[in-house]
């Protein structure tokens, strides 16, 4: 059995299941000594009919392009080199285009990635703390990377070096990162004799824990601009439930506590620190998965987080404008489609409603994302 396969299921039960969207890099010990071709395609179309003043409305519509060459140079190590491109429709341009690079070494549950990273929604972050849209927006992240799957405990520790400076630049360097761990408090033991009688139904315990940090600053940059230490963090409760039926598949309550605090030496934003609740009640069918989310935010920023959870406005018809108690209920539908091998459809529409500036407004989106390898040679070693 592959050494990678214990991470299929790195994203432990986050908030929302992305892991249609997902894009890992395992190693494949039963194929050391392959080159392979990679490719990845997601193709995306998210519309936001957002009029608040605190996030804007517009339409994402385009892909990303990742095709790569992958060679598995042992049982443990994992080498791709390859190109992303990212294509917004309406443009006569690329919108991005960069090399990626990734080598991956893996043992006994632990990995860790030195370059592009198993990024955005692999991460398993609940949407206060880190946006679903990044996915899509921000693709790539560069840097390092720990991810560990022990049957207790899930954790992904990264690090997204943002921005370089060199000496006498302009600008500050960029750096975030954060770590996203869950602790396995019980789950429905399955006979060992007869593994293959799973019970009708299955119980999942778990607590998640959750941070993100963000940085900027520099020692030999020109620029007058004060250091910037932002935290956030989260720790909530995972309660599923598990059903081997023909319709229901599961139901599940995820209560989550947020907070913010600014470290910063000199305090530019509207608030210095502030919190939240994240409550999220759900059930999954063979033909649709339906949530239902509270949130309650007083005086809550987060840089990388969702922006309708934010009391910070990033509308740009309405800068400075801030809103300290934000209460919004969110309904959720969700299905995942597998068209083929490799190839998934994800459909979502997700309404909402400000219960203190009572509107209602929705966002929908639809994604398709491919992943497979293609066998090239068998390299011999000299």
């Amino acid at each position: 059995m592959a050494v990678g396969a214990a991470f299929a299921g790195q994203n432990a039960l986050a908030q929302l299941n992305n892991k249609a969207l997902e894009q890992r890099f395992p190693v494949k010990p039963d194929q050391t000594g392959e080159l392979q071709l990679g490719l990845n395609a997601l193709g995306y179309q998210k519309n936001n009919e957002y009029f608040n003043d605190i996030a804007e409305g517009y339409t994402l519509f385009g892909y990303h392009l990742n095709p790569r060459l992958i060679y598995f140079a042992s049982p443990n190590v994992r080498i791709d080199v390859g190109v992303q491109v990212q294509k917004d429709f309406g443009t006569n341009k690329y919108s991005m285009v960069q090399p990626t690079f990734t080598i991956r070494y893996e043992k006994d549950g632990k990995a860790l990635l030195f370059g592009n990273l198993e990024g955005n929604v692999n991460h398993g972050y609940i949407e206060p703390l880190y946006d679903f849209e990044r996915v899509i927006t921000n693709r790539l992240e560069n840097g390092l990377q720990f991810l560990l799957d022990k049957p207790g405990v899930k954790l992904d520790a990264w690090m997204d070096w943002q921005r370089y400076i060199r000496r006498m630049d302009p600008f500050q360097e960029e750096i975030a990162g954060g770590a996203s761990a869950e602790l396995r408090l019980y789950e429905t033991p399955v006979s060992l004799d007869f593994p293959e009688n799973k019970p009708e139904t299955e119980t999942y315990i778990g607590l998640p824990l959750q941070f993100t940090a963000q940085h900027r600053g520099g020692q030999i940059d020109d620029t007058e601009l004060p250091l910037v230490t932002l935290l956030n963090v989260a720790a909530g409760l995972v309660l599923r439930r598990t059903y081997n039926r023909r319709v229901l598949k599961a139901l599940h309550f995820q209560p989550y506590v947020v907070g913010w605090k600014d470290f910063s030496n000199e305090k530019n934003l509207p608030f210095t620190q502030g919190g939240g609740i994240y409550l999220n009640a759900g059930v999954d069918t063979k033909y649709q998965n339906v949530m239902l989310s509270y949130w309650r935010g007083s005086g809550y920023y987060a840089e990388l987080g969702g922006k309708l959870f934010q009391s910070v406005s990033t509308n740009f018809k309405s800068p400075g404008y801030t809103d300290k108690t934000r209460q919004l209920l969110i309904l959720r539908l969700m299905h995942d489609i597998k068209l083929m091998e490799g190839l998934m459809l994800t459909l979502r529409l997700e309404p909402y409603y400000d219960l203190d500036n009572p509107a209602l407004e929705f966002s929908n989106s639809l994604h398709l994302n491919f992943n497979s390898d293609f066998f090239l040679a068998r390299l011999k070693k000299r």
